[in-house]
Parts: C-alpha cells; sequence; structure tokens
C-alpha cells in the first residue's frame, strides 16, 4: 500500500519551489530592466534569505508528517512545542518576508507613489511606455510593490492550507488498481510472463 503523504510531499515541493525560482525571476528581471545602480541578480540579500528560512522551516514538518504514526497521541509537552513552532513559522511567513519585500521595494527600489509603472519606450512615440500608451489610468510602483505583497501573502496562504490538508491526510494509503482477470470478451487475461513460464514448464 503507497501511502499518500509520500507522494503529496514530492508534489508540494515541486510546486512551491517552480513558484519561488519562478517569482524571484520575474522580480529579478523586472529590476534589473527598470533600476539603475544595482548589480544582478537585482534582489535584495535580506528578502531572499527570509524566503529561504521559510522552506527551511518546513522541513521539520514534513519529517513529522512521514516519521510520526498518524495515531499517536501527542503529550502535553509535544503540543506546546509544536504550537509555539508553528506560530513562528506563520509569523515568519506572513510577518518577516512580507515586510523584507516592502523594505527592499521602498529603501532600494524606491517605488513610491510618485513613480509611475510606464513600461518600455513605444517605437512609435518615444515619450510613452507601453503601459502608459495602452491604459486609460496610471499605475504607480508603490501599487506594484503592494500587489507583488500580495502574492507574497497569496503564497503564503496558498501553502498553508496545503499543509493543513496533508497533515489531516498523512494516515491516508493509496490502494493499487485492481488488474482486470477478463477481457472486454469475456476470456481469461493471462500476463506474459505467465506464459513464459508456462512455455518453459511445458518443454
Amino acid at each position: 500500500m503507497k501511502r499518500y503523504i509520500d507522494g503529496a510531499i514530492t508534489k508540494f515541493w515541486i510546486v512551491l519551489l517552480g513558484t519561488t525560482f519562478g517569482l524571484f525571476a520575474v522580480i529579478g528581471v523586472w529590476v534589473g530592466l527598470t533600476s539603475e545602480g544595482l548589480q544582478a541578480p537585482y534582489l535584495n540579500v535580506a528578502f531572499v534569505v527570509s524566503w529561504l528560512i521559510s522552506l527551511l522551516l518546513l522541513v521539520p514538518v514534513f519529517w513529522l508528517m512521514k516519521n510520526r504514526p498518524a495515531d499517536k497521541v501527542a503529550t502535553w509537552g509535544e503540543a506546546m512545542v509544536g504550537s509555539v513552532y508553528v506560530f513562528f513559522l506563520l509569523f515568519w511567513i506572513y510577518g518577516t518576508v512580507p515586510h523584507q519585500w516592502l523594505t527592499f521595494a521602498e529603501a532600494e527600489l524606491n517605488w513610491r507613489s510618485d513613480a509611475f509603472l510606464i513600461g518600455f519606450r513605444t517605437p512609435w512615440d518615444s515619450s510613452q511606455g507601453v503601459l502608459e500608451w495602452a491604459l486609460p489610468f496610471d499605475i504607480t510602483y508603490a501599487t506594484l510593490k503592494d500587489l507583488i505583497a500580495v502574492a507574497v501573502y497569496g503564497v503564503g496562504l496558498v501553502a498553508n492550507v496545503a499543509v493543513f490538508v496533508m497533515w489531516q491526510k498523512r494516515g491516508d494509503t493509496i490502494s493499487a488498481p485492481e488488474l482486470e482477470s477478463q477481457s472486454r470478451y469475456g476470456r481469461p487475461i493471462v500476463k506474459a510472463a505467465d506464459k513464459a513460464s508456462a512455455a518453459k514448464v511445458g518443454v
């Protein structure tokens, strides 16, 4: 019997790491193209490290999911330590990581309300940017800063719910699909290995 938690953890890490690389790539490319004076990879160390620490904080949680029996009752001490750890993890994800991003955007990138997002210059009018030409309203860098903060919160919320579901279902098993014993014509299905062994016995 295959355990549900084994495949769920693998899928979770694939999605989360892919989201991490994608988000950092988009932010890094945009900052590199629009900001002057910054060197590659165009990201703040505090923001990146805070995000990586949040990933590392999930490792003990997944270790418990895989190794602790689902029917084992937690002691008072285990419950207290677990609650403090989960509180710190949620505080880090929803407090520290967005704070580091907002500090980076405001202090180093100068994404303020008086800086407008205009996009790349249009080839037919060098005085206007693509977004400035296409949109009937103005978008400031402060708005973009807040939207990225919302995206960070969204990633944390989705991961939060996913981990809760995985924890509740950590004791479930996945049964292997049963092989059909008869074909659609009503004849018994014989595996190739059975045929080969039968042929050897006959020889």
